[in-house]
């Protein structure tokens, strides 16, 4: 047992709360027995599948803390330089961290399965099991990237139940939506089976992403081959919705490219706004390119810099392969030529935050970059044509599915103005 979990262990299976957890599980139930008049074991399984929710948070609250709390109290640097492993690390946060509530939660699936009147009790308890994994794991990943940036000041409650406000609760209102099959890659799949496989593989993708970025904490080299395959994994994903089961080869692999180009632009921007990218990363990598170390300047990139080259590549391939094809679809024709000004914007809005973190003294670099994200996408151009000057706002946000030559057009000289303000500043600032 690695020194991390045993730690975790010994902090949270004290004597009296292994004591009292079941005792206390045991009274709610026989409350709910008693109160119960026509359906008791529907009402006790009810009862055990909420419990389990909340426990499920409470232990992603317990994760996130289990590293925003060692970097208030100054003992994060310390563990970052012990010989622990990153998986150790990972699997002594994701389940030392939370033990207790993970003990609850097995008092409480047990239950759960025991008086569950549907026939489906075990899919939903892997559903359930795989959702709480998935959750704790995005909660350890937050919270390390917030120690990154030093927003530890408090608690992460309360963006814990963000994360279940926004993504987790809309994703299960889904199983209560009816019995209908969802489409996905032309198939018609069960509900609740197409879940539980989802959470699950979600989850899989969850801890291993806590993995990777663990390594990067403790300085262990990677390759960011993981970040890629993810990328490209939720293109897939994604793609399967817009796929129809009388779509041919070609319009799914469209439906695919276009899918991974969206996905590669919106993991882009929380990337460049959490990844540090200043002048010390850019000189090392520079310095890896002269001296012809390409393994370790593919170790040392940013992530940002590969989504980005990703982007690329969809772009690339979404316009040599079907950006000059006509199609009977009005909404894919459509799509197939707005890649160019999106890739070209998501190149110009990189460096825009280059622009900012070349400054010679760079403070709240993120935060600058940001406002002038929000002024070029939604200030400005609602407030031009709110005037009525919407040739004036075309040019500041081109219209890039309407008039998609023309935006590509305005985006290329966007992208080029803003390439060409990040160099010179990074020449005066930090030499050639």
């Amino acid at each position: 047992m690695n020194a991390e979990l045993r730690r975790n262990l010994w902090l949270e299976l004290t004597l009296h709360r292994m004591l009292a957890l079941p005792i206390g599980l045991a009274l709610i139930f026989m409350l709910v027995y008693a109160m119960a008049n026509e359906d008791p074991r529907g009402s006790i399984a009810a009862t055990a599948g909420s419990l389990f929710a909340a426990l499920a948070i409470w232990g992603a609250v317990h994760v996130g803390d289990s590293v925003m709390g060692e970097v208030r109290g100054r003992t994060w640097d310390g563990q970052r330089m012990s010989a622990l492993e990153p998986w150790a690390m990972t699997w002594g946060k994701l389940v030392g961290a939370p033990a207790f509530t993970w003990c609850g939660g097995a008092i409480c699936l047990a239950v759960y399965l025991v008086f569950s009147p549907i026939a489906s009790a075990l899919k939903t308890s892997v559903l359930m099991f795989s959702a709480a994994v998935l959750l704790q794991s995005i909660t350890l990943i937050g919270s390390v990237i917030a120690s990154r940036r030093a927003v530890v000041r408090g608690s992460s409650t309360a963006w814990v139940l963000g994360i279940v406000l926004f993504f987790v609760v809309p994703w299960m209102s889904i199983l209560r939506s009816g019995e209908a099959d969802v489409g996905w890659w032309g198939r018609g799949w069960t509900r609740l089976d197409f879940l539980m496989t989802s959470t699950t593989v979600f989850a899989v993708w969850g801890v291993f992403g806590a993995h990777r970025l663990m390594c990067q904490e403790l300085r262990v080299r990677t390759l960011p081959w993981a970040w890629l395959a993810f990328l490209v994994f939720a293109g897939v994903y994604i793609s399967g919705f817009g796929i129809r089961p009388n779509d041919t080869a070609s319009q799914q692999r469209t439906v695919f490219l276009i899918a991974g180009l969206v996905v590669s632009i919106a993991a882009l921007y929380p990337l460049l706004l959490t990844e540090s990218g200043g002048a010390m990363a850019v000189r090392r990598l520079l310095l890896r390119g002269s001296n012809a170390e390409w393994r370790r300047l593919l170790e040392e990139i940013p992530l940002w810099a590969v989504t980005l080259a990703l982007a690329f590549l969809f772009c690339l391939l979404t316009f040599l392969l079907a950006g000059g094809r006509a199609d009977s679809d009005e909404l894919l024709r459509a799509a197939v030529l707005a890649p160019v000004p999106l890739f070209l914007l998501a190149a110009r809005d990189a460096a825009l935050c280059l622009f900012f973190a070349f400054a010679r003294q760079p403070r709240r670099a993120e935060a600058a970059a940001l406002f002038y994200l929000l002024l070029l996408y939604w200030l400005v151009p609602m407030l031009l044509r709110t005037t009525g000057a919407k040739g004036v706002a075309d040019l500041v946000l081109p219209p890039f599915w309407e008039r998609p030559g023309f935006a590509a057009m305005v985006a290329a000289v966007q992208a080029a103005a803003m390439i060409a303000a990040a160099v010179w500043r990074w020449r005066r600032n930090y030499g050639s």
